[in-house]
C-alpha cells in the first residue's frame, strides 16, 4: 500500500493558509458581530461578554476603538481569544473538512459555517453562561431576537472568507511572481499596436538609411 504524503512546500502552504485564514476569519467575525451590536441589530456585545467571562470582570478605559473591541479591559482579551479560535477553526477546516468534502471552496466554506455556528451554540454560549450570572440563552436569543440570526450570518461570511483564504494560500501558483508585460497590457487597453513609433520618425529613419 502506497501512501502519498504531501511535500514540505505543500505542508508549508497549508500551514500558512491556516494562519492567514484564521486571522482574517477572526477579524471578519468580529467586524460582523460587533458591527451588528453597534448598529443596534442585536443587544449582545460578543467581545465584551467573551472578555468579561475570561477575565472575570472588566473596567472601562478611554481610547480609540479598533474592530469595536477596544474600549474596555475585556476587549483585547476577546480579540486575541477570537484570533486563536479562528486559527483552530481553520486547522479543523484543513484537517477534516477539506479532505472529506472534495468540492469547491464555497461548499467547504458552507460546511465550515455550520461547524462555526454549532461551536458558538454548544461551546461559547455554555461557557459564558457558566462564567456570568445572567444566562444569554440559546445562541444569545435572550439578548435580542435577532442575535441567533446575527451569529448565523456572521458564521457564513466568516467561514466563506476563511475557506477562500485557505484555498488560495495552499495553491502553489498563488505564491509565484508573475511577469507583467506593460506594453502588451497598454496595447490591449488602448487598442493601439505594440509599436508606439510616430509616422514622422519612421520616415526620417527611412531617409537616413538611404
Amino acid at each position: 500500500m502506497n501512501v502519498n504524503l504531501p511535500g514540505a512546500p505543500a505542508v508549508a502552504r497549508a500551514i500558512a493558509g491556516v494562519l492567514m485564514g484564521g486571522v482574517v476569519a477572526a477579524i471578519t467575525f468580529l467586524i460582523c458581530v460587533q458591527g451588528s451590536f453597534h448598529e443596534g441589530i442585536t443587544d449582545f456585545d460578543f467581545a465584551h461578554v467573551l472578555g468579561t467571562a475570561i477575565e472575570g470582570g472588566a473596567t472601562e478605559e478611554t481610547g480609540s476603538e479598533a474592530l469595536s473591541v477596544i474600549g474596555d479591559s475585556a476587549g483585547p482579551i476577546a480579540l486575541w481569544t477570537t484570533i486563536i479560535c479562528g486559527i483552530v477553526l481553520l486547522a479543523f477546516h484543513a484537517l477534516v473538512i477539506v479532505p472529506l468534502i472534495r468540492r469547491s471552496w464555497v461548499v467547504q466554506g458552507l460546511v465550515l459555517a455550520v461547524v462555526l455556528f454549532l461551536a458558538i451554540g454548544l461551546i461559547y454560549v455554555p461557557y459564558v453562561d457558566a462564567q456570568l450570572d445572567s444566562p444569554i440563552g440559546p445562541w444569545g436569543a435572550d439578548q435580542g431576537g435577532w442575535t441567533p440570526f446575527v451569529f448565523a450570518g456572521s458564521s457564513v461570511i466568516t467561514a466563506l472568507v476563511g475557506a477562500r483564504c485557505y484555498d488560495l494560500a495552499r495553491r502553489a501558483r498563488w505564491w509565484r511572481a508573475e511577469t507583467v508585460h506593460v506594453d502588451e497590457q497598454l496595447a490591449e487597453l488602448t487598442g493601439l499596436d505594440e509599436s508606439l513609433e510616430l509616422p514622422e520618425e519612421g520616415s526620417e529613419e527611412g531617409l537616413m538609411r538611404h
